[in-house]
């Protein structure tokens, strides 16, 4: 089977972009596959107030660390520019405007559907990422509500929203900061509908980062870390539940999930500018109506509501093993931060495939499944039927 590359990497964010850059550092061929026209355009196009919730110097990719004149939390859009810059200086082949249909096993490699094409490769990397499709809940009502309802992903600024009765459906990072922006841009009442307290923390604890924290905390074992989190948040934040935050569903450690990073939602609710309300059992007309029986009237909800993964629809595979020549990365949440993460997986991920590739040259298997079939030259069929025997 002629390969277009030695790996295909399908997505050209943080995820796949790091693990190209790691892999060409190795010599390794590889062609990365991005679905929007221009390098970082999801990163340029999220909600304007939005910067990294993890420091500068534990978030950059592979190799080239993010730029020492930015500040400690950088920018959506310092860190869109940065990610076309990293492809640019590692000079990756990255294909844009290349939406995967489909990937599916071929003549012992693999073959990647596009809108117009099929690429062929040894190896594919999943790098689609977990906010790859929102998720928009299908609320009963939801068809005769009479106001403004989006997604977090449509989101742009509160300026949108001066001197309007909003709805924030979910208290994750994007529901916080979002309902914060909401508040600070002048929206006359902000609410958010919460059906699990997530824990939350300030960024910096005692003028350390949360993310150096949490780094530290992933040597302790799980529950030692959980109360250890759970007392610094204790510390950096006080008691919420005057304002309607009873105590965190999850530990960060234990469910292996960030938690919510403050970015200006606890000032705003603290000073009554941000309401909590229980879960959104269904719209109405007039906005929601409450699981605990209220009908309160919104003239937008915006649902914080996550995303769903794009990968089972991708393989159709059965199962949650990945099978040989196909791997996954930027999938993983932590209390360290996803960034923190995709760095070391993708330097890890490029070691492993280094050595796929060369044991899989060095193999008698791969060498009879790349011969061409036998023209009629004895040379050719006794080439074959030695690399035969060797099988047997």
């Amino acid at each position: 089977m002629p390969d277009d590359a030695d790996v295909i990497v399908v997505g050209g964010g943080p995820a796949g972009l790091s693990t190209a850059g790691a892999l060409g550092r190795r010599g390794v061929s590889c062609v990365v596959l991005e679905q929007d026209a221009e390098i970082g355009a999801r990163w340029a196009s999220r909600y304007d107030r939005l910067r990294l919730h993890t420091t500068r110097s534990l978030s950059g990719l592979s190799h080239v660390p993010l730029p020492r004149r930015l500040p400690r939390y950088v920018t959506k859009d310092d860190f869109a520019a940065y990610l076309r810059d990293y492809a640019e200086r590692l000079e990756l082949d990255v294909r844009l405007g290349q939406s995967v249909v489909r990937v599916h096993p071929e003549h012992g490699g693999w073959a990647v559907e596009t809108e117009d094409r099929v690429w062929r490769t040894r190896v594919v990397v999943l790098a689609t990422g977990r906010h790859d499709r929102p998720f928009l809940p299908d609320w009963p009502g939801r068809e005769r509500y009479r106001g403004r309802l989006l997604h977090s992903d449509e989101y742009r600024s509160g300026i949108d929203f001066r001197g309007r009765d909003v709805l924030v459906v979910g208290l994750g990072n994007s529901g916080a900061e979002i309902a914060a922006d909401l508040a600070d841009s002048g929206a006359r009442r902000v609410a958010v509908a919460v059906r699990t307290v997530p824990p939350i923390s300030r960024r910096d604890v005692l003028g350390v980062p949360v993310q150096v924290l949490g780094i530290a905390g992933s040597l302790l074992s799980v529950s030692l870390a959980d109360r250890m989190a759970a007392l610094l948040r204790r510390l950096g934040t006080g008691d919420l539940s005057r304002f309607g935050l009873g105590p965190a569903a999850w530990g960060s450690f234990s469910a292996r999930r960030p938690p919510v990073i403050d970015a200006g939602f606890l000032r705003e609710l603290r000073r009554g500018r941000i309401e909590i309300l229980p879960a959104v059992a269904e719209l109405t007309p007039e906005g929601a109506l409450l699981a605990d029986g209220r009908r309160e009237s919104f003239d937008a909800v915006i649902a914080a509501t996550g995303y769903r993964c794009a990968l089972p629809e991708l393989l159709g595979l059965p199962g949650d093993e990945l099978p040989p020549g196909l791997h996954a990365i930027g999938f993983r949440e932590s209390a360290r931060g996803a960034l923190f993460e995709i760095r070391r997986d993708s330097l890890r991920l490029a070691r492993e495939i280094e050595g796929e590739l060369a044991s899989r040259a060095e193999s008698p298997e791969a060498l009879l499944r790349d011969l061409p079939e036998p023209s009629g030259s004895e040379d050719q069929v006794i080439h074959r039927e030695k690399i035969q025997l060797i099988l047997r």
